[in-house]
C-alpha cells in the first residue's frame, strides 16, 4: 500500500522570481523544502521534536527536473509521498500542479534520520517512520 500524499498550496509570488519572470531554478528547491517541512511538522515531527531528539532528516540527493514555467501569481500545489525506506536510507518524491492539474516539475530525493551528536546517519525510528507514511 502506497504512503499517503500531502498536499501544500502555495501562490508563487513576487519574491520567488528572477529577471526572467518566472520561478529561478534554486527557489524551486526552496518551495519543495517549505513544503516538506509542512509535511512532517504536521505528522509531529518539527524542529522541536527534532531539538528534543537529536534526531532529524536530511537529504543526501536530489533529482529535479523542470517540465513546465511557473509563473506570478499562479496558484500550486505540492504534493509529497514517502516511498521506500530501506535500512538508514529512504526517498521522498514531490510533485507541483497547476491549477488545471498539471504537472510543472518533480524531484526525488534520498533522505536520511541524522543524529546531530553522533554527527551520523541512523536507522529510522518507528516515531520518524510513521512521522512520514
Amino acid at each position: 500500500m502506497a504512503n499517503k500524499i500531502f498536499e501544500y498550496e502555495l501562490t508563487i509570488k513576487e519574491f520567488h522570481l528572477d529577471t526572467f519572470g518566472h520561478v529561478n531554478n534554486a527557489t524551486y528547491l526552496q518551495i519543495y523544502e517549505e513544503a516538506r517541512w509542512q509535511f512532517i511538522t504536521e505528522n509531529g515531527y518539527g524542529l522541536d521534536k527534532i531539538k528534543k531528539t537529536g534526531l532529524g532528516p536530511v537529504i543526501l540527493e536530489i533529482n529535479l527536473r523542470f517540465i513546465k514555467e511557473l509563473k506570478l501569481r499562479q496558484k500550486i500545489v505540492i504534493h509529497s509521498q514517502t516511498g521506500e525506506y530501506e535500512g538508514k536510507i529512504g526517498t521522498i518524491k514531490q510533485w507541483i500542479t497547476d491549477s488545471e492539474n498539471n504537472i510543472c516539475s518533480d524531484i526525488e530525493m534520498k533522505i536520511g534520520l541524522f543524529d546531530t551528536s553522533l554527527r551520523k546517519l541512523v536507522k529510522p525510528t518507528e516515531e520518524w517512520l510513521e512521522a512520514i507514511k
